[in-house]
């Protein structure tokens, strides 16, 4: 690392020169340019670092790293330590700071995670400055995976290593006059489309991090391009070992949820398969959700609705499913479970000491206490037993959020509550590989399917089927290659329900992902709906070649299975903010319908050699298909030469 400061006109620039990338340090404004080797620009802090940081001084200068003071007005002077890495640089503030990034600066934005309403890219969104924790469809518009991790255009990504729920992250933030819903679970709650709202006039056009009890720390990771930027990304948050059991990505699961709802039972569960086999479906997995228990928290089946269900697995294994059932880390006071769970401390608990009723989507339980290794040995071995005692393959492990555990719990062993998320999905992935998770913190090493969060059977961004591609590029970006879009239609919650043309274009769109899911029956529309519906079940076991060829690809370079347009042509700015098309891996191009009484689209194709999937027309790349068709019964898709 070199140094030299560079006087202008109107102020004094000190400037860090590495290998791979320049920072320029305006002394006076405290503020910071990145650019590369060439002079362009990357990425530069907002109008200064947030008041009341100003006048940055050099005060000593290692082999690796530069040390530089700065004024805090009453709060006395701090210290920033920039330190030069391989691939790119870590800033390190001595005290709490507040940062900002001029959204601007980077072009478009990328990561993050899940959120309720997926705008892409994420400079078209307005999201609150709020602690970044993993949500149940959290009041401002979080999800259930969370990463600190933000990769721009430019080629520069933003990432706090030991972010906790003290973190606060403002993402292009709404003005001041514009609150965060808020709610409870006894309360109405805002719309999906508002929680964020898209970016508005007043909107700060800033990413901003400020962690309330300890100092800031975050990376500025260097790439080539947006592409490789992710790649460093990778570097650090890992990636996965291995794959995902194949049965689950060559064949749909087939779920009882947005079906039945809790009216299931044994004969339901068998009818359920025998329909979907009669018709002619592919499926590989059958998993029987909420409420197969008496009480929640019970490991046995509810004896009066499942009176044999060792038989009841036999029989689905007969006709070619796998069985999977789902699982909660609540126990209600009335399980058979949870007596011997609050015994042996095996729930979180109030400061009092008495065990902590928690408020989730179906009352209130108590609440597992996952960082307690004797609690999760026990936990483990009561699903092993009903896992070898009836034949199931695995389970849905559902919940898990961070907003489930109270900031005042006691646990076994101190953690945060994104911790909570986190180990959740590590006792998942450890004891039942055959699984799938819904939420993440930290969690990309894992093997396991990650689920979208509950979708609402509607067609837009708003946590509808266009936000199915949105959220799966998010994960993607942010580190997730292994994610399960959410049932196709839809969870037909409350009143909206699911239409005949939804459900068509949603299994459309869903086919060539890594692993879908089927839980409205397209018999229950009409006869069509049933031969385009079965069609792309088919296409989805059809393409399993290829998906699974882009996950074995995933364990190797940490790459989505499910790619946004760019990957290919990362200099190409027609790709940046394509947000109905996606790529698998390498080779297919898949543009969707995800609009109503919509019959032709435009596609754009990157650079490359293109053939049509069904046609075998060919096309170059790097152009618009304007107007191409797309009827009800028609999925474009285009592969790579």
């Amino acid at each position: 690392m070199s140094i030299e400061l560079q006087a202008t006109e109107t102020d004094t620039v000190l400037v860090l020169q590495a290998e791979h990338s320049q920072l320029e340090f305006t002394i006076w404004q405290a503020g910071f340019k990145l650019r590369r080797d060439n002079g362009d620009l990357m990425l530069q802090s907002g109008s200064d670092w947030g008041s009341p940081v100003s006048n940055l001084n050099l005060w000593a200068v290692e082999e690796d790293r530069a040390i530089l003071t700065f004024n805090r007005g009453s709060h006395g002077v701090g210290r920033l330590t920039v330190t030069v890495l391989e691939d790119g640089w870590r800033f390190s503030w001595d005290q709490p700071t507040r940062d900002t990034f001029s959204l601007a600066s980077g072009k478009h934005w990328y990561g993050q995670g899940e959120i309720i309403h997926q705008l892409w890219p994420m400079e078209t969104l307005s999201l609150w400055e709020a602690p970044l924790m993993t949500w149940d469809n959290g009041p401002s518009g979080l999800g259930d995976i969370q990463e600190p991790v933000w990769i721009t255009a430019t080629g520069v990504a933003v990432y706090v290593e030991n972010a906790t729920p003290n973190l606060l992250v403002g993402f292009n933030a709404p003005p001041p006059n514009v609150p965060i819903p808020q709610w409870d679970r006894a309360s109405s709650q805002a719309p999906a489309s508002t929680r964020p709202r898209p970016t508005m006039p007043g909107s700060s056009g800033l990413l901003t991090l400020m962690d309330r009890r300890a100092p800031l720390s975050y990376l500025l990771l260097v790439g080539t391009d947006v592409v490789d930027a992710h790649a460093q990304v990778i570097k650090h948050v890992g990636k996965p070992e291995s794959i995902p059991p194949e049965a689950l990505l060559t064949e749909p699961i087939w779920t009882t949820w947005a079906r039945y709802k809790t009216n299931i039972s044994q004969q339901v569960v068998l009818d359920y398969a025998k329909e979907i086999r009669t018709r002619g479906f592919p499926g590989s997995t059958l998993e029987i959700d909420d409420k197969w228990q008496q009480n929640y928290g019970d490991t046995s089946l509810d004896p009066a609705r499942f009176p044999e269900p060792k038989a009841m697995v036999a029989t689905l294994k007969e006709m070619g499913f796998n069985v999977t059932m789902w699982v909660i880390p609540f126990l209600h006071p009335a399980s058979t479970n949870t007596q011997q769970a609050v015994r042996l401390n095996y729930v979180v608990r109030r400061p009092d000491g008495a065990p902590y009723d928690v408020s989730w989507w179906q009352g209130t339980a108590y609440l597992l206490d996952v960082s307690n290794p004797y609690a999760l040995e026990w936990w483990a071995e009561q699903l092993k037993k009903l896992q070898h005692s009836i034949g199931l393959a695995g389970y849905k492990f559902d919940a898990g959020e961070a907003n489930f555990l109270p900031a005042d719990a006691v646990t076994f062993m101190p953690i945060n509550r994104n911790e909570f998320s986190s180990k959740w999905v590590q006792f998942g992935a450890v004891h039942f590989p055959y699984c799938e998770v819904r939420c993440g913190w930290h969690g990309q090493r894992y093997s396991v399917l990650f689920r979208q969060w509950d979708k609402f059977s509607v067609w837009g961004l708003d946590n509808g089927l266009a936000s199915i591609i949105t959220t799966g590029l998010a994960l993607g970006m942010a580190g997730y290659p292994f994610v399960l879009p959410d049932m196709i239609g839809g969870n037909a919650y409350g009143d909206v329900l699911a239409d005949k043309e939804l459900v068509i274009r949603w299994t459309q769109a869903s086919a060539p992902m890594l692993a879908i899911q089927f839980s409205l029956a397209p018999w229950d529309f009409d006869e069509e709906t049933v031969a385009i519906c079965r069609k792309y079940a088919k296409l989805h076991v059809d393409l399993a070649p290829q998906r699974l060829a882009a996950a074995r690809q995933a364990t190797e370079t940490g790459a989505p299975v499910i790619r946004p347009v760019f990957w290919g042509s990362p200099l190409d700015e027609h790709t940046f903010t394509i947000k109905d098309q996606y790529m698998l891996g390498d080779t297919l191009l898949v543009a969707p319908v995800v609009t109503p009484v919509t019959t032709a689209r435009d596609v754009y194709l990157p650079a490359g050699a293109w053939r049509d999937y069904w046609t075998h027309e060919q096309y170059s790349g790097g152009q618009w298909l304007r107007n191409f068709p797309a009827p009800l019964d028609s999925l474009p898709l285009f592969e790579k030469l």
